[in-house]
């Protein structure tokens, strides 16, 4: 009775620790640091996910809900890289991780950035949408152009589920990582297969994809 009733704490303990944890805590106040969603030119906008330095403070189960901001590119805008030197928002690019000054005031509804800092990222941070989240399961990412794929090679695909995630979507332009010069894409729809530390196959077949995961 007693081993079952130090379980049964430790049990509570773990939970109640779960609980009070903060998923994003690591975030600071101070630095406003999110990826960037949308780049619009000729507008002279930007806009940057926010969401997890926007929760840094919940604790334990959080909503999936998403929170980002506008930033407007004025003359007065300035765009720096982490050691210092001067860019422009020319080079910056959808996926890309930034530090937005001064951070947004919850309280305050007319926000203004005044500076973006590009950050350097690491190789987990840039192939996110194509690493798998488990290590168990394989990922499969379809890039398309413009035509969809047939029927039949989208249900040669989900026969693969039980093995393997899946995302299918057109080709990411203007994104962090050229995927094409760094996969050595030829031809689009191309299937590409990564594990949770990286790319592992390749093919613009999806008999072969079969053949692989099996």
């Amino acid at each position: 009775m007693t081993k079952k009733l130090s379980s049964l704490l430790w049990l509570f303990i773990l939970c109640m620790l779960a609980a009070c944890s903060k998923p994003y805590g690591h975030y600071e106040d101070d630095k406003m640091i999110g990826t960037v969603l949308r780049v619009e030119p000729d507008n002279h906008l930007l806009e940057v996910d926010i969401s997890e330095w926007h929760k840094r403070d919940l604790r334990g189960g959080i909503d999936d809900y998403g929170m980002s901001v506008t930033v407007e590119n004025t003359d007065e805008m300035v765009f720096k890289k982490e050691d210092g030197t001067l860019t422009d928002a020319q080079h910056i690019k959808i996926g890309q991780k930034v530090l937005v000054k001064p951070p947004m005031d919850q309280k305050d509804g007319d926000y203004k950035a005044e500076e973006i800092i590009v950050l350097e990222m690491t190789y987990k941070e840039k192939y996110k949408q194509l690493l798998s989240n488990h290590k168990d399961l394989y990922r499969i990412t379809v890039f398309t152009k413009e035509d969809p794929l047939p029927q039949e090679t989208e249900k040669k695909l989900m026969d693969l589920l039980s093995k393997s995630t899946l995302g299918i979507g057109s080709y990411p332009e203007n994104y962090i990582v050229d995927y094409e010069k760094e996969l050595d894409i030829e031809q689009y729809s191309v299937f590409l297969v990564f594990d949770h530390k990286g790319f592992v196959f390749k093919s613009y077949d999806v008999e072969e994809v079969e053949a692989f995961i099996d």
